[in-house]
């Protein structure tokens, strides 16, 4: 009895030991000086019935600014995809579409997105060979505007920086840089990460559901799980908006420019409680049922040194255990290990850190064991 006693004594401190560590290692990552400033750290890790809970935020909104929050919303990025994927694997469910439909069933007669020359390979024509499965996969062969026009679009972008952009003038952008003609493989030859595919994916849920696409999200997961921080930025109005960090890419403040050329590609703004209720849910199958979810994290080979991709979901290895989740090009990701029942969500507010990011959530994960 002595020594069960002296155990539950010890408990709190091995937590609180825990916990200090783990702060201990996010403040040696702010830095409000360097190239690629981090000035803030927000960061949320649950264990199995909340027997574990770490929901901090350190640092700065910004370098002149308050103190940054646990409940700071952030723009969450590439997480979207997740959002987006989900939504598609529920009408999957409904009969309303088909992982195997052609996607020209639901686009080609959208007349901006001259769908027919959309994917010109080796002088061919391959876009009526995509499936929504390859879109949401990433396997279509697709070029993406951000990465294989980096320079071109950041000057257009820095430019006119209130920009306010619209699914119609991402395409437009996309056949512009002549894109269509410059695909990387023919479908589901390869794999190769583009915004593009969830543009698509985007457009073919708005010809289903005959509503924005914001709408879908805010019906289909923000309300039902009462996500009240969260919101589609600049396609929506906030419910309630707290204070939001401001987050770079290198020297520069991303939070300034009008980024709605990420609609369904990472347009959503959040925070980590509400990413951490989203993912939950997902596993929880308060979203789809466990057919639907088995095919969202069937993963498969991606390229080298990327981790696998399913739909829409990368799997990740931490501390020995398996994650499935998103990153986000801004220093976010939302993931849940099925194994250890554990979540974890955060925004490093830099998009180029001058530290492994991989290395750091690794270390703290070691620590929250």
């Amino acid at each position: 009895m002595k020594i069960l006693i002296i155990i539950l004594l010890f408990i709190p401190l091995i937590s609180c030991g825990q916990t200090d560590s783990i702060t201990s290692i996010i403040k040696s990552r702010i830095n409000h000086e360097t190239e690629n400033p981090v000035h803030s750290v927000l960061i949320y890790i649950e264990k199995e019935n909340k027997k574990f809970i770490y929901h901090k935020g350190f640092g700065k909104l910004d370098k002149d600014l308050q103190s940054a929050s646990n409940n700071d919303q952030f723009r969450i990025a590439s997480i979207t995809k997740l959002f987006v994927s989900t939504i598609i694997l529920q009408l999957n469910e409904e009969g309303k579409l088909n992982l195997n439909d052609k996607a020209s069933k639901y686009l080609e007669n959208i007349d901006y997105l001259d769908f027919e020359n959309l994917h010109l390979f080796n002088q061919k024509k391959f876009a009526f060979d995509i499936t929504i499965e390859q879109l949401l996969s990433h396997r279509t062969g697709l070029a993406d505007i951000f990465t294989d026009k980096e320079q071109d679009f950041f000057d257009l972008l820095l430019q006119n920086q209130k920009k306010q952009y619209s699914p119609k003038s991402i395409i437009e952008l996309y056949y512009l840089y002549n894109l269509n003609q410059t695909p990387h493989f023919e479908p589901n030859k390869g794999w190769y990460y583009s915004d593009m595919n969830f543009v698509l994916i985007g457009l073919i849920i708005e010809q289903i559901e005959r509503v924005k696409l914001s709408e879908s999200i805010r019906n289909r997961i923000l309300n039902p799980l009462k996500m009240q921080d969260t919101y589609f930025e600049f396609y929506e109005s906030p419910i309630q908006k707290n204070n939001m960090i401001n987050q770079y890419v290198g020297n520069l403040n991303f939070t300034e420019i009008n980024t709605s050329f990420d609609w369904s590609g990472g347009g959503i703004v959040s925070t980590n409680v509400d990413l951490a209720t989203f993912i939950k849910s997902l596993f929880d199958l308060k979203l789809t049922n466990r057919t639907s979810l088995n095919k969202i994290i069937d993963v498969k080979f991606s390229k080298e040194n990327e981790n696998r991709y399913g739909l829409g979901i990368y799997e990740s290895k931490y501390n020995g255990n398996t994650y499935f989740g998103h990153y986000g090009f801004y220093g976010t990701y939302v993931g849940y290990c099925p194994d250890t029942k554990t979540v974890i969500s955060y925004s490093i507010s830099q998009a180029t850190p001058d530290f492994s990011v991989y290395n750091f959530i690794n270390e703290i994960l070691k620590l929250a064991e």
